[in-house]
């Protein structure tokens, strides 16, 4: 079994964080971010903000130093990269607020 590393995002973890959300948009809209240099440092800066924000935290799975899947509290359902579903990854997010 794969094991995952389970916590709070920081703004460190942006960087890694920006293409699973990428992603996960992808999924959603069937379409991806643009990717300008502009652009992308703007919504870096957002998201690092964001990561800030105790009301609202990021909680990540890292397998190794690749982020694998998140939950973007309030809401209580996981977002997994395509290639890391059905390995347990949701259920140890959820299993992190308990």
């Amino acid at each position: 079994m794969t094991e995952f590393t389970v916590r709070v995002a920081t703004p460190a973890d942006t960087d890694r964080l920006l293409p699973l959300l990428d992603e996960m948009a992808g999924e959603k809209t069937g379409t991806r971010p643009p990717q300008n240099l502009e652009q992308i440092e703007r919504r870096r800066a957002v998201l690092a903000a964001s990561l800030l924000d105790f009301e609202r935290p990021v909680v990540v799975a890292y397998s190794g130093m690749r982020v694998v899947g998140c939950l973007l509290l309030p809401d209580t359902t996981p977002f997994v990269s395509a290639s890391w579903r059905g390995l347990g990854v949701d259920i140890e997010l959820l299993q992190f607020l308990r």
